[in-house]
């Protein structure tokens, strides 16, 4: 398994090398610049070093890495990559496509599955690939995304990217009836772990924003948007939004040292002993705290106070 790795790790640096040469003015490798430069053929005797160079040539040659070889003025032979037969065409993706690329980019960044995606792209346009997000929706990181139908996301970018007012079913709460909304949309926006549409709300005559995981059956309308303008950056909207509906909060909480963890990982440890969280969910604080009642007591804000004491008498009944 070692000297798997160890081959794959020599051969990929050799590829590198010969495209590099090829880029600077398309240059003969000889085995002498590649004993000293490539690594992976250190510490080899000439013969041992010679051998191990021309089956890993014709090893990249299998692999279909196109090869000439010449001999040079005092009869080494030489190596080049052939770039016309090896460079990928240009690959191209609607701004859709790019979007979710980009998206699929992000996720989970402090995860194997965010650095993977990220390999995935730069290699992608390492090769040729472009991406034209200059009309599109601009993402980050967004647990939302886990859960959501690709149709919908697909469907909602489509009719952002074309400019055309939207309907949809919108669940203000998972257990209340949907309410049909309509909308000129503006983009989406990633915003603590959840992911909104924003755009101006045509029954309102105001900026909404919306919880996409809540929507339901969207659909483009014949008419195009009329309101294609944001008054401030999308953002800025959800934030405000999410003040105006107290959906997002401060809080000071009493979190007794090594208990409650995820709570007091969210906040800061005053001198009084005390934690502050800053902005963050109403409802997961409510949830959170009452899964770690009594030891955690929210001091502020009083009303989620109100909603841990309900919520707790709800499971006792």
């Amino acid at each position: 398994m070692v000297k798997t790795q160890m081959a794959v790790s020599r051969l990929t640096n050799l590829v590198f090398a010969l495209i590099n040469a090829d880029r600077n003015g398309g240059r003969m490798l000889t085995p002498a610049w590649i004993r000293e430069h490539v690594d992976g053929y250190q510490g080899l005797g000439d013969d041992a070093f010679l051998t191990k160079l021309r089956r890993d040539i014709a090893t990249l040659g299998r692999a279909g890495v196109p090869l000439t070889s010449s001999p040079s003025g005092d009869g080494v032979t030489t190596y080049r990559l052939l770039s016309d037969e090896y460079d990928l065409p240009e690959v191209t993706f609607t701004p859709e496509e790019a979007a979710v690329l980009g998206l699929a980019g992000e996720m989970g960044q402090s995860s194997e599955l965010g650095a993977f995606a990220r390999s995935g792209w730069t290699k992608l346009a390492a090769s040729g690939v472009s991406r034209d997000l200059s009309q599109a929706p601009v993402f980050t990181n967004v647990n939302d995304l886990h859960r959501l139908p690709p149709e919908l996301l697909k469907d909602t970018l489509a009719i952002i990217r074309a400019g055309y007012r939207m309907s949809f079913d919108y669940l203000a709460t998972p257990t209340s009836a949907p309410a049909r909304r309509v909308m000129d949309p503006w983009g989406l926006v990633p915003l603590h772990d959840r992911l909104y549409l924003v755009g101006h709300d045509i029954d309102r005559d105001e900026p909404r924003c919306f919880r996409i995981r809540r929507i339901r059956d969207v659909r483009a309308l014949r008419a195009p948007a009329t309101h294609t303008e944001a008054p401030e950056s999308l953002q800025t909207i959800v934030e405000k939004s999410l003040r105006v509906g107290r959906r997002r909060v401060d809080a000071v909480l009493h979190i007794p040292e090594g208990t409650a963890l995820e709570l007091a990982a969210a906040g800061t440890r005053r001198a009084d002993g005390l934690v502050e969280l800053v902005d963050v969910d109403r409802d997961w604080l409510a949830r959170t705290a009452a899964g770690f009642a009594p030891d955690v007591v929210v001091h502020e804000p009083t009303d989620v106070r109100a909603d841990i004491i309900a919520l707790l008498r709800g499971v006792a009944r």
